[in-house]
């Protein structure tokens, strides 16, 4: 998580406080609000401007419901601060309450391999391209003010796994509605494992749950994890209010990510206050022989929910101007070049009916029946 600070500690005693929620709502801000006072600490968490969710902790780190709806000082004693953050990432702080883990629980985790922008900047399917040019493992997400829409699983650059939220896709094609406006794309780089792992959140079984009370405690757990090669998600709630996840893949340890007060992110170690209570559920998941594969989408949706179809794949439109001049000869490369600017057609901008119309014209282009016959059937075999 990338945090700006725009206010920092300033004094209670000085602060206008309904002009900074005014200031945050007119700039759409997304981020926290932290308020101290010497025995707890209020957050209030906001995307676009407006206010998703909020909690209270005392000194002893538990945590207590808040009216941030209606949020009022509750003594001049204290300071405010405020930390901006994407939009995408300050949402995992609302799905941190979900009891039974998905997915989403864990938006931001990992190395930005595309900071998280509005779909009026990038074109989701273009990303989907550049990722499978990376061979990235990890996962994008997209989503608007309110909540995550869908997660797209990677590995190797190949699409494992398409979530929406209520179910997991592994084959076939999906063909999901985005808005431009108000929908944001984001793309983080993980271990293999950990995508993969997500991409099978669909089998997590609640197999054991624990009390512990120190380190020791967690630590012989995790050994017994290791002992029988389990494929499992440790989540652990902490005394603090911290959420701790940990993966682990046939018995061998992945990742640990702590989701604490303030932020998501991996941990190397994690201190345990003795004579806490703290609660533990074991998660076991199934991993399937066969990786999934599915063909994702993107299609922009207007305000009269008009569907625009997104354009045809540069290395799909790359290997039909290939065909092409496999099959006419080297007069071919001039002859597409002519055939665009004839056509008014741009290469990096096709649609279907665009690619669909041009194969029909470089067919034609095509003297020899049985090289013509040849290209056809090479354009089948691309589209299925």
């Amino acid at each position: 998580m990338q945090r700006i600070e725009l206010y920092k500690d300033l004094n209670l005693e000085s602060v206008n406080l309904k002009e900074i929620f005014r200031e945050i709502q007119d700039k759409s801000e997304s981020g926290y609000l932290k308020i101290t006072y010497w025995d707890q600490e209020d957050y209030i968490f906001y995307a676009g401007g407006k206010p998703i969710g909020g909690a209270t902790y005392d000194r002893q780190g538990r945590k207590m419901t808040l009216d941030y709806l209606n949020y009022r000082i509750r003594n001049y004693n204290g300071t405010l601060s405020f930390y901006k953050l994407p939009t995408l990432e300050v949402l995992v702080f609302k799905y941190k309450e979900l009891k039974f883990p998905t997915p989403y629980n864990f938006v931001s985790y990992g190395d930005e391999f595309l900071a998280p922008v509005k779909t009026t900047m990038v074109d989701p399917n273009r990303v989907l391209q550049q990722v499978k040019r990376s061979h990235l493992n990890g996962y994008i997400v997209i989503g608007d003010d309110e909540n995550y829409k869908c997660m797209l699983f990677l590995q190797g650059g190949n699409s494992i796994a398409f979530y929406n939220g209520k179910q997991f896709i592994r084959k076939g094609n999906v063909r999901f509605s985005v808005k431009r406006e108000t929908d944001y794309v984001g793309v983080y780089s993980t271990e293999p494992e950990f995508s993969l792992l997500l991409s099978c959140m669909d089998t997590l079984k609640l197999d054991e749950e624990y009390d512990f009370k120190s380190k020791e405690e967690l630590e012989a757990i995790e050994k017994s994890i290791t002992s029988r090669k389990s494929t499992c998600l440790l989540d652990a709630t902490l005394s603090n209010g911290d959420r701790l996840y940990q993966f682990f893949y046939s018995g061998a340890f992945i990742v640990r990510i702590l989701h604490s007060r303030e932020e998501l992110a991996s941990a190397s170690r994690i201190d345990i206050k003795p004579g806490t209570e703290n609660r533990l559920k074991v998660f076991s998941i199934d991993v399937p022989l066969e990786i999934g594969s599915v063909n994702v989408e993107f299609v922009y949706e207007d305000a009269d929910r008009k569907v625009y179809t997104s354009y045809v794949p540069e290395d799909k439109v790359t290997k039909l101007k290939k065909f092409f001049i496999e099959e006419i000869g080297p007069i071919g490369s001039f002859l597409w070049n002519r055939i665009l600017k004839s056509n008014g057609l741009d290469e990096a901008k096709l649609s279907k009916d665009d690619f669909e119309k041009l194969v029909n014209i470089l067919r034609d282009e095509i003297p020899d029946e049985r090289h013509r016959d040849k290209f056809i059937e090479k354009v089948r075999r691309l589209e299925t």
